[in-house]
C-alpha cells in the first residue's frame, strides 16, 4: 500500500481489531425478531482503489488472516501484514441488535469503541420507536369499507405501488408497526377476506399468489361516485321542496286568518299629516318641509 498505517494507529489496530475477531460475525446473521435482536458481532473488510479487496478472518503475530476478492466472492485465502495496511482502506461493520453501525478507518473505530456515540442515537431512536409502538398498539385497527379500500388499491396503482398480497396491504394501510400489534392477525384476516371477497366478484384476479386489479374496479368506483351524486342532489332536492311546501302551507294560513302575518312597517297609528298650505303636522305641531 502506497500509505501505511502510522505507528499509533498500528497499535490502535491491533487491539480493537483482536477484540472484535473475538466477536465476528458467522455467514449468517439474523436481521429481525429475537433472534436480530441478540446479534452483536463484527465485520473486517479492507477495500482497495474502493472495490473489495480483503475480508479479515483473524490476526496473529501482526499478520492478518483474509480472504481475498475474486470478482464474485471472498474466497482466495491470503494473509497480509497489518503494517501494510492503510488505514482509511479499514471499513468496519457493526451488527448491533437489529442495528448497523459503520465504522470509516482504525481512528473512526477507536472513536466510536471510546465514546459510543452511535450507540447513544441507537437506543435514543429505539426508545422513541417503542413510545410509538406502545400508543399504537393501543389504537384498534380500523377495516376500510369495501368501496374505500377499492379505491385505496386503485390509487396506489395509480402511483405505481403494486399491492400484491395481504401483507403488504397491511403495511401500506398501517406501516410497518402493524406487525407488532396485539390484533394483527385478525386484522390480517379481515384484509385477506376483503381482497378475496374483490377477487369473486371480479375487481380483482388472483395469479401467483398476487392480486391484481381489473379493469372492472375503476367501472365499480365510476358506478358507485355517480350513483353518490345523485343521492346528493337528491337529498338536496327534497330539502328545497320541504321548505318551498313549509312556505306555502305558512302562507295558506295566514290567508285562511289562522293567524297574522307581523308588519315591517305599520304606518296605521302614524300621527304625520299634511295640510293644504305645503305643511307637516308632527303631534300637533306645524314644521315647516324644506
Amino acid at each position: 500500500m502506497l500509505f501505511p498505517m502510522k505507528p499509533f494507529e498500528l497499535r490502535l489496530a491491533n487491539a480493537l481489531f483482536s477484540r472484535a475477531l473475538e466477536c465476528s460475525c458467522p455467514e449468517s446473521i439474523p436481521r429481525s425478531g429475537v433472534s436480530g435482536a441478540k446479534v452483536k458481532c463484527f465485520t473486517i473488510r479492507v477495500d482497495k482503489f474502493g472495490a473489495p479487496y480483503l475480508f479479515v478472518k483473524g490476526l496473529s503475530g501482526g499478520m492478518l488472516s483474509c480472504l481475498e476478492w475474486t470478482g464474485s466472492r471472498f474466497e482466495k485465502p491470503v494473509e497480509i501484514p497489518l503494517n501494510e495496511i492503510e488505514s482509511s482502506d479499514v471499513s468496519i461493520t457493526h451488527f448491533y441488535g437489529c442495528s448497523v453501525v459503520e465504522y470509516n478507518g482504525v481512528i473512526d473505530f477507536a472513536i466510536g469503541r471510546t465514546f459510543f456515540f452511535p450507540y447513544f442515537k441507537i437506543h435514543i431512536v429505539r426508545a422513541i420507536k417503542a413510545v410509538d409502538q406502545y400508543f399504537f398498539n393501543k389504537k384498534k385497527l380500523m377495516t376500510k369499507q369495501r368501496i374505500d379500500l377499492l379505491r385505496f388499491l386503485v390509487q396506489r396503482q395509480l402511483d405505481g405501488k403494486r399491492i400484491s398480497s395481504s401483507v403488504d396491504l397491511m403495511t401500506e394501510l398501517y406501516s410497518i408497526k402493524w406487525i407488532l400489534h396485539p390484533d394483527k392477525d385478525d386484522q390480517l384476516n379481515r384484509v385477506r377476506f376483503y381482497l378475496n371477497s374483490l377477487v369473486d366478484t371480479g375487481e380483482m384476479r388472483r395469479k401467483n399468489d398476487e392480486y391484481q386489479l381489473t379493469g372492472e374496479a375503476l367501472k365499480v368506483i365510476e358506478v358507485y361516485e355517480e350513483q353518490e351524486r345523485k343521492h346528493t342532489e337528491n337529498v338536496k332536492g327534497q330539502r328545497k321542496m320541504l321548505w318551498l311546501t313549509l312556505a306555502i302551507v305558512l302562507l295558506t294560513a295566514a290567508q285562511a286568518g289562522l293567524f297574522k302575518l307581523p308588519n315591517v312597517i305599520d304606518l296605521s297609528d302614524s300621527k304625520i299629516g299634511h295640510n293644504p298650505f305645503g305643511q307637516e303636522t308632527l303631534s300637533g305641531k306645524a314644521v315647516r318641509c324644506p
